[in-house]
């Protein structure tokens, strides 16, 4: 073994996509316990813009490579026990990191992180599963607890996470609202039995008081602000709110999270009805089992066609830069995958 020399795009300070560019690195070899793995995609996050701007709770210190989530092949390990016959050089693996750096052309990971990709799994599709999809999965089950039949709430359907509580709540039989506003919103939902409410014109709270006059067993909320109040009160009783993250003001985004965790945690003290915040890469450190079971499941489904994320640009990883710009003039519509090269 040997170091490589490689490339990788670091934000070297907070602030618009010119923050970014690439920088060479050498990744020395892995110890104990870890794998060198060379990055093929990764998927692009809203989250990745937060921190490059420094709007992100998680990511408070620059320089740094964002990108939470990749696809790659396994180049050589240091096992620390019994290792699985899938566990070979040349394995492609899936990953969702715990802290950001997949917008690498190498990694250093630890093996227990790695989840081996189904035969004849797209890596492409494979780079767009996780962190939207593992997201809904913490949302549906760990927070949400809801079951075939239950009325459900999704802000901001069309979006990456939102997409994928649509088809996975479709999978299982929930009756579905969804706000959103993008162009081609109300027929992407459609397609997933999802009720379009178009929240510049419509009030939700008010078309769920007529469908919904029972209230709605969960509501999914990215926003935050005033709107969890409402959310709130179109709960049934013994329903649930999670909340998976939270939009603020330029400038403020980390404050605003702050104040709007906070505001969800106190609503948990009142009698009736819950409330919860699903943190994903805080509840795969905290939790790798569900992590990789969790996964597993996705790349299967992924494998099979039940799910099928809506990938909106592949673009070589060295031009993320433009990549975000293009995402903040809205000029992508679904996900953004960066690769390094031919797969």
């Amino acid at each position: 073994m040997s170091e490589i020399r490689y490339r990788k795009i670091v934000v070297e300070r907070f602030g618009g996509p010119d923050v970014m560019r690439p920088v060479d690195a050498t990744l020395p070899e892995p110890p104990r316990g870890y794998a060198r793995v060379k990055v093929l995609a990764a998927g692009v996050g809203f989250t990745d813009l937060m921190a490059r701007s420094g709007d992100y709770l998680l990511q408070r210190k620059a320089p740094f490579t964002p990108g939470y989530e990749l696809v790659g092949e396994i180049v050589d390990f240091t096992p620390d026990g019994p290792r699985p016959a899938w566990l070979q050089e040349g394995a492609r693996v899936a990953v969702a990191l715990t802290k950001m750096g997949a917008y690498a052309e190498y990694v250093s990971l630890p093996l227990w992180q790695l989840v081996p990709l189904p035969d004849g799994l797209d890596p492409l599709t494979a780079a767009a599963v996780p962190l939207d999809h593992l997201t809904a999965l913490s949302v549906l089950d760990t927070h949400g607890r809801v079951g075939a039949e239950d009325a459900v709430l999704i802000q901001g359907a069309s979006g990456g996470v939102g997409q994928a509580l649509s088809r996975l709540g479709a999978l299982r039989g929930l009756r579905m609202y969804g706000t959103a506003s993008a162009p081609g919103a109300e027929e992407l939902l459609a397609r997933q039995g999802v009720t379009f409410i178009d929240y510049r014109s419509q009030d939700f709270e008010a078309v769920l008081r007529e469908r919904e006059p029972g209230g709605v067993q969960a509501v999914f909320d990215h926003l935050g602000g005033p709107g969890l109040r409402k959310a709130y009160r179109v709960l049934a009783p013994g329903g649930v709110l999670v909340s998976y993250a939270f939009a603020g003001r330029p400038g403020h985004m980390v404050a605003d999270t702050v104040r709007g965790a906070a505001r969800v945690k106190l609503m948990n003290l009142r009698p009736g009805r819950r409330t919860a915040v699903s943190m994903v890469p805080s509840e795969i450190k905290g939790d790798r089992a569900w992590y990789r079971r969790s996964m597993e499941r996705l790349l299967g489904m992924a494998r099979s066609g039940e799910i099928a994320p809506r990938i909106g640009a592949v673009r070589p990883l060295m031009t993320a830069a433009g990549v975000h710009a293009e995402l903040e003039r809205r000029e992508i519509s679904g996900k953004a995958v960066l690769v390094t090269g031919k797969l």
